[in-house]
């Protein structure tokens, strides 16, 4: 059974968005202070991209703990939770003297996001499911990407005002103020009779079960291949744009213009996945991302790696449009087949794309050194590897049938 809400539709996406949007703000906000952190902890331009990477560490572990948690005890009481560790964290690395105390605090953030992020998909599941799914998802991430467009220049602004630190202050009163909205707006969405046992062997049953869904844990891993390669981008786009290409302090504009193609695919994709279906969209979209990949690792051989930064964001422009279109119908294509188990299936698709996303993201950011090479072949092969997983959850190792499999 689907619980209705008593938030009007538009301010439940409102509000979706901005619990999803505290995750991308802790990343993004913080990205124009890397140097400044670097040179207070002492630390090299590869080594302060930790402060980016070990957040996602900490998020995996948060879907592992919350993911099962909410099914027992309800939606809400895991969002109160997530903010206070986070809240905790950020006062860990305003007090650090160390980059290891600082990233130990970047962890605990990275737990405590976890919290409000993985509930977005279960809230959502929770009240929708198929295209009407997609489609909610689609305006929550059309509103959400407007916070990585305004928070690396948010970030630098206050870096005008005071030190990096000023940013974490403004971390903790984002996250009460989203605390008290959520207390004063938000009625739990999981209903008693819905709820599960956090029991070992009721928990276990559970995991196995989305373990053997082939549509969950194909889409999942079609997550992780496709974050890997943005997330390759986000950890090493402050040397991108400030190490190899030297903009300076204009380095949010750059950034943010990049994520503009993003919002306008989620808006775009909001009204295509009724008609299209989601599995549609993903995979075209998959495929103009492996070209445009491949178009830009071929034309950058003419300039010795680094192309000229409008061809460079024109390639990227074409990316990022096609990026746009996944992750919310990914999220819905994984989460279609789970009721019940909404937030331990969250938490299972969080963690385990992570778990894939994390090692490649890292392995594309610390190779971007003096070209931009690394990036364009590794997001190439991270948008080859979806095709092939997407097609095979759908058609096994069989070809299609003409006109099949794109019902969803």
């Amino acid at each position: 059974m689907l619980k209705s809400l008593r938030i009007s539709k538009v301010e439940f996406v409102f509000l979706m968005a901005s619990l999803m949007a505290i995750t991308a703000l802790s990343i993004d906000a913080v990205l124009p202070s890397l140097g400044f952190m670097a040179n207070d902890f002492g630390a090299s331009s590869s080594e302060i991209q930790l402060i980016i990477t070990i957040l996602f560490v900490g998020f995996v572990l948060g879907h592992i703990i919350f993911g099962p948690l909410s099914d027992r005890f309800g939606r809400l009481p895991i969002i109160y939770a997530g903010i206070i560790l986070f809240i905790l964290g950020c006062l860990l690395t305003i007090a650090a003297q160390s980059l290891e105390w600082a990233l130990l605090g970047r962890f605990i953030q990275g737990i405590g996001v976890s919290g409000p992020r993985i509930m977005v998909a279960a809230l959502v599941r929770d009240c929708y499911s198929g295209r009407p799914m997609a489609r909610i998802m689609s305006f929550v991430t059309t509103i959400f990407m407007i916070v990585p467009i305004l928070a690396p220049m948010l970030g630098q602004v206050l870096l005008w005002l005071g030190p990096w630190q000023v940013i974490f202050a403004m971390y903790i009163v984002t996250a009460i103020t989203l605390c008290l909205w959520v207390r004063l707006r938000l009625d739990e969405t999981l209903l008693v009779d819905n709820r599960s046992s956090i029991q070992m062997k009721s928990l276990w049953h559970s995991f196995i079960s989305i373990l053997t869904n082939r549509i969950s844990c194909g889409y999942t891993i079609v997550s992780g291949f496709i974050f890997g390669g943005f997330l390759g981008y986000l950890s090493s786009s402050q040397w991108l744009f400030q190490g190899i290409y030297q903009v300076g302090e204009v380095f949010p504009v750059y950034f943010g213009a990049l994520v503009l193609p993003n919002l306008v695919s989620s808006l775009i994709n909001a009204k295509l996945v009724i008609k299209w279906g989601m599995f549609r969209l993903v995979q075209v979209t998959n495929v103009l991302v492996f070209f445009g990949s491949m178009g830009l690792y071929l034309y950058a051989q003419s300039y010795n790696g680094i192309p000229p930064l409008m061809h460079l964001m024109a390639f990227l422009l074409i990316i990022f449009s096609g990026i746009g279109f996944q992750f919310g119908n990914l999220n819905a294509l994984a989460m279609e087949p789970l009721g019940r188990t909404a937030g331990i299936g969250a938490s299972f698709i969080g963690a385990g794309s992570m778990l894939i996303s994390i090692p490649i993201g890292g392995l594309i950011g610390m190779s971007l050194s003096t070209n931009i090479f690394p990036l364009a072949i590794g997001m190439a092969l991270c948008s080859l590897l979806s095709i092939l997983t997407m097609h095979w959850v759908r058609f096994g190792f069989s070809l299609p049938k003409a006109g099949a499999g794109f019902k969803i």
